[in-house]
This record gives C-alpha cells, structure tokens and sequence, in this order.
C-alpha cells in the first residue's frame, strides 16, 4: 500500500481576523489537555456516475469551502503561543493531498487498523509535540474515486464535540450558496468565561505512549435490543461488556492482586445550568471514575449499575458548578488526581480510558458528493483504552479497543464480550 503525496499548501481564512479578535484566551480546560490531535477519517464512495467532479475539482472545492469556514474558526488557524493563548493570526492550517495505488474497496473490505495510520499525516497520530498547525486535513483519492478525509484537530483547542461540529460545519460551508452563508451559526467562542489568571497548579497531563494493539468490535444494533429494553443506553451496555472483559483479561495475567479504574469522558455541554451550546467552541469535556478491584466477581449487571451510579453522582456534583472560581476549583483537584494516577504513582491500579463519540454528526457529513460510507479512527498507541462511534445506521456501535497484546489475546477470545459483537467486520454497505 501506497500514499504518495502530491501537494502540501497553507490554507488561511478567507476574510482577515479583526485586530480586536487578535487574542483568543484558552479556557482551563483547553489549558490542561494534552497537546495531542483528535482525530477521524471519513469515507466516501466514487458515486458519481456522471463524472460531475474531478479529483482536482474536489480537492478545490475542499480547500475553498475551508477557508470560508476558518473565517468562523478564526483561532483554528492561529498560532499557540505559551499554553494559555492563541494568537489569531490568519496563519492558517495545513492541507495535505494525496493518491494511493489502492481502492477504497480494498479498505473497506479490510479493515486494518493500523494501515488507517497511511491516510493521515505522517508522525502525527499519537505525537504529544507534532510542530503543524492547529488543525491538520489530508485527502486522500483511491485509485478507485474514492475519497478519504483524515481531519486532525490539536486537543488544546477542540474535544470530540468540538471537531465533530467543526467538520459538519465545513462539509455544510461546502454546500450552502454564497448568498445563504450568513444562516451558518458561527460556533460559540466562550472560553473567556472559564478562563483563571491566577498561576495553574496542575500541570497538563501527557498520556504515555505504549506498544499495543488495537482492534475493532462491531455491536450490531439488533444483539442489543434486548439490553436496552431495561433502559440502559448503547454507550452504557457496550462501555460495561468492554470493561468487564478487560478485567477478566487482567485478572488472568496479574491474578487478584489489582485493581482497575475506568475513566469516562462526558460531554458537559448540556449538563451545565443553563446548558451551553453544543457549538461551543473548545474543550468542554470532563470524566467521572469508577474503581473495580480484580478480586470482585463482577456481573455484567452489577457493573452497569455501578457505571450509572457513578454517571448520577458525577451529574449531581458539576451541574451547578458554572463559575470559573467554582470550575476551577474542581478541576484543579480532579486533575491532580488523574495526573497522579498516569504518573505511575499507584502500580498496582490499571488505568482503562473510554471516550464516545455516538450521535455525534459525523455520519451527517455531506461535502457535495453524498455522505460519508464509513467513518473510522486509526490504530491507537494509547494503552487501555475504547473509543466508541456510531455505525452508520446509528443503532449500533463500533468500539475501538487498544490494549496491550497479552491482553488482547484474551480479550478477544471472550465468549461473553463474542455473543454480542464481531471482530474487525468488513465496513462495506454496497454490492
């Protein structure tokens, strides 16, 4: 497999910022993520019979429609001065092009994991200290039609809502008439409101980096109608089942003699009093945790409660934080907390990440030439974590599982976990 890089170009706003937007304040959160970029690859089948579009008319249309959508997303093509601030200087972001000597067929057939890492900008994934601009985009034409948009966005100034509302926005400047542009809701640049002058006493954490190996778990909606008729949501059940067989894959190379921690992230838009916009720009993320000790005989129901118990305990105790005194504060001790745990401090407690993306609109995405046929993440290089994501039909839910490879050889022979989902399914949806 083959991607050979046919153009590198700077893509700036299509208008000037004003000189009284120059400065964009980092929200706390922005401050304390990490440096690395979020990321997410969108596929699009050849359908065009009729031959309307070129390669080089879609690259055009591309880039044309993102510099029209940076003028909205000003701070995405700044420039990160000392961790706290952006300057907003219409330095723009990266494009990248590139053909390959594959199909798009040859992907979805296939999917692999780790050759998704070809569709996107060399030694970008998983680098704390990559030196491209804030958001990074690589289009990469099969020999087929086909197309794929590797869309990367640095974690300081996005979380996963975040860059899924940018990409929507992009594909809808795309589509929208040049006499219409004004019906498109510029994003909500509200981190001045959670912004502390006061010196940071938590550092940033820097997640580490390891050997592992990721693979895909298909939930197909239909094994899980019947667990959701006891109310429990898709994310709940798949997060639970994973976590459970984790566990039970830990148990049997360590014993009894650990415990684990699962880490949740939640979107707090709509969990604030008043909630904020879902456009609102930045990080606007935060987790709850739920420990589990190896030597408890966990069920599958017992874990889902505790996971729910955890989710209302953490709601009750942020919805009414809305200052940046009181987020701060809050913040500050969480984070001292997590930074002590991904230190190493505590060996004997195993660290399991889970983030989702579902409902997000990334399947809603349409740049002129239909919606997206798949849409994925690369192989990870952060150890235990699950990334989950809609399938396209928006009832089922693919999990991207990254453990260390002891591990997942286990994992992956679970009976229980197999009874409700496949292994690395094929991602086609047409004959």
């Amino acid at each position: 497999m083959e991607v050979e890089i046919i153009l590198k170009k700077i893509i700036k706003p299509s208008s000037p910022t004003s000189p009284q937007l120059k400065t964009y304040s980092l929200s706390i959160l922005d401050q304390l993520s990490s440096k690395f970029y979020i990321s997410r690859l969108l596929f699009f089948l050849n359908k065009d019979t009729n031959k309307t579009w070129t390669n080089l008319q879609k690259s055009s249309h591309l880039q044309t429609s993102l510099s029209k959508t940076l003028t909205l997303y000003y701070p995405f093509a700044g420039t990160l001065t000392n961790g706290a601030t952006i300057e907003c200087n219409d330095e723009g972001v990266d494009f990248i092009e590139t053909r390959t000597n594959f199909t798009l067929q040859d992907i979805l057939k296939h999917p692999d994991p780790d050759h998704l890492h070809l569709l996107y900008p060399f030694g970008l994934i998983g680098n704390n200290s990559y030196e491209g601009s804030l958001v990074v985009i690589q289009a990469n034409f099969f020999a087929c039609g086909g197309l794929a948009i590797g869309v990367c966005v640095s974690h300081k100034v996005a979380d996963g809502c975040c860059m899924a509302r940018f990409i929507k926005d992009w594909a809808n400047m795309a589509n929208i008439r040049n006499y219409d542009i004004e019906t498109l809701v510029a994003p909500e640049l509200i981190s001045s409101a959670f912004v502390h002058h006061e010196p940071m006493i938590a550092p940033e954490i820097v997640i580490k980096m390891e050997n592992c190996l990721t693979k895909r778990f298909l939930f197909d909606g239909s094994r899980l109608v019947g667990l959701k008729a006891t109310g429990l949501s898709r994310v709940e059940i798949v997060t639970s089942m994973l976590y459970k067989s984790a566990m039970a894959a830990l148990k049997r190379r360590f014993g009894s003699s650990r415990s684990s921690i699962l880490i949740q992230t939640v979107n707090m838009r709509p969990r604030m009093t008043p909630p904020l916009e879902e456009n609102s720009l930045g990080n606007f993320s935060w987790h709850f945790m739920m420990k589990q000790a190896l030597r408890e005989v966990n069920s599958f129901e017992e874990l889902t409660r505790k996971l729910r118990k955890s989710l209302e305990e953490f709601n009750h105790k942020y919805m009414k934080k809305m200052t940046a005194g009181e987020w701060f504060m809050e913040i500050s001790e969480s984070i001292r907390e997590a930074k002590a745990l991904y230190d190493g401090r505590s060996q004997d407690v195993v660290i399991f990440s889970c983030s989702s993306m579902c409902k997000f609109p990334f399947y809603e995405v349409d740049f002129g030439w239909g919606k997206p046929e798949w849409v994925a993440i690369a192989g990870n290089v952060f150890k235990n974590t699950f990334v989950l994501m809609d399938t396209r039909d928006g009832d089922g839910v693919e999990a991207w599982v990254t453990l260390e490879e002891e591990d997942m050889t286990a994992f992956e022979c679970d009976e229980d976990l197999l009874s409700f989902c496949t292994v690395n399914p094929n991602a086609c949806f047409f004959e």
